[in-house]
């Protein structure tokens, strides 16, 4: 579309359809106009054709019976024999009104001729038929009226279609302005909803319109986006907390480090800092896989994994970090799993039970792929069972991602306070694909 035409092209969506409605209806009237003139004129010449032919019958059956009256009563007509005009009306010349050819084609069989005529102004029909083969009878009408006719018609059309274009633009464009009406006091509502009031909401018109439809998708997105506004504050509300409790742990060791004076405390406090860095290393890759699944499922590289080699890896390396007493029992299971994930589970779990003041740990893994991990923890607050893992009661980030990668896995996280040590038991099943 070129700058010019763009530039004079609606803005507004009423605009539009009135300009769409008003080029249209031109385009019909003007066709229909024109079609139905020329038919309505065609109609009236063929009319007179038909009166003329109806008079020529008469007009020539009684001449052949020797009666030439009908002739000098007829408005217009001729009797021609040879090039010689034998009998005519008062009205007609006194010459042959065909010329040379028509003639010759009259005496083959009849004809119908248009044409600029003597006595019947510039535009006439004439009809003739053959009396005998060197004779000829003509009769003739004007056709001055149906070509006034025509003129008047063409002069009433111009008038009436522009008016009649601009009385049913005018209404459609009121119409469309009714209907159109809530729509734009949806749109003013819209504008003034504040982002201080989440729960504010569009009203819904009564009915099952298209506008009703239009209203309740918008209150439903308003919903989606303050759910996913209230998760993603609750998501920084729970990094912010996560991270300041190992950034100032680790600051603590740290200076501890520098401010010991025998090795043993040295090394007391390095390994304190050491798990402090592990646990931010594990909020950091937790916060990465939360924005990833923002936008859809978690993504999995699932390749074969020795699940149970791979757990008891993870364990020690973790149970180093927050010096804890981990025991792996169970299966040897060979699964098609996504490793990093896995890590991630057991990761999580396990520090997660160390911070709640957990000293001992027992891992379980059965066939089809489950975790079941047992701590002597305090184990989870009753206010928070069942856990939601997508609310902000969830506690910390590490069970969230746990849930997220199991589901992702075609499995599931059960939690509760029934384990055989005295804490929490957490259940993790994962399914093959």
């Amino acid at each position: 579309m070129s700058p010019r035409l763009r530039r004079w092209t609606p803005r507004t969506l009423r605009g539009r359809i009135t300009a769409a409605y008003l080029a249209a209806l031109v385009v019909t009237l003007g066709v229909f106009g024109m079609v139905g003139s020329a038919l309505l004129v065609h109609n009236l010449r063929a009319a007179d054709t038909d009166e003329v032919t109806a008079r020529l019958g008469d007009l020539a059956a009684a001449v052949q019976a020797g009666d030439l009256t009908p002739v000098d009563r007829d408005p217009f007509a001729q009797v021609i024999t040879r090039d010689l005009v034998t009998a005519r009306s008062s009205a007609a010349p006194s010459s042959p009104v065909l010329t040379d050819a028509e003639l010759a084609r009259a005496q083959q069989g009849q004809i119908v001729v248009h044409k600029r005529v003597p006595g019947l102004g510039s535009d006439a029909v004439l009809v003739a038929t053959p009396l005998s083969p060197e004779r000829v009878a003509v009769a003739g009408s004007s056709l001055d009226s149906v070509n006034e006719v025509s003129r008047r018609l063409v002069v009433g059309v111009a008038i009436s279609v522009p008016l009649l274009v601009l009385l049913l633009t005018l209404g459609v464009r009121r119409l469309v302005g009714t209907a159109l009406r809530p729509v734009a006091g949806l749109t003013a509502e819209a504008q003034e909803i504040s982002t201080a009031d989440p729960g504010e909401r569009l009203p819904v018109p009564p009915g099952d319109d298209e506008v009703a439809a239009l209203a309740r998708t918008l209150n439903g997105m308003l919903d989606r986006i303050a759910a996913a506004s209230r998760r993603e504050r609750s998501f920084l509300d729970a990094a912010a907390h996560e991270l300041r409790t190992p950034v100032a742990a680790l600051r603590a060791e740290l200076e501890v480090g520098l401010a010991a004076e025998g090795e043993r405390d040295a090394r007391l406090a390095l390994r304190g800092a050491l798990r402090e860095a592990d646990r931010l290393g594990r909020l950091t890759t937790d916060m990465l896989t939360l924005a990833r699944a923002g936008a859809g499922e978690v993504p999995l590289e699932r390749v074969p994994t020795d699940v149970t080699d791979r757990i008891r890896a993870t364990a020690a390396r973790v149970a180093t970090v927050y010096a804890l007493a981990v025991e792996i029992t169970g299966e040897e299971v060979v699964a098609d799993v996504d490793p990093v994930r896995l890590d991630q589970v057991v990761t999580n779990l396990l520090a997660n039970a160390a911070q709640a003041g957990a000293r001992h740990v027992a891992v379980r893994v059965g066939e089809p792929l489950v975790l079941v991990v047992d701590d002597d923890g305090p184990g989870f607050p009753r206010a928070l069972l069942p856990l939601k893992f997508r609310d902000s009661d969830a506690p910390g980030l590490g069970l969230t991602i746990v849930d997220m990668v199991a589901r992702a896995h075609g499995g599931e996280l059960v939690v509760g306070n029934d384990s055989p040590l005295g804490g929490a038991r957490v259940t993790v099943r994962l399914s093959a694909p």
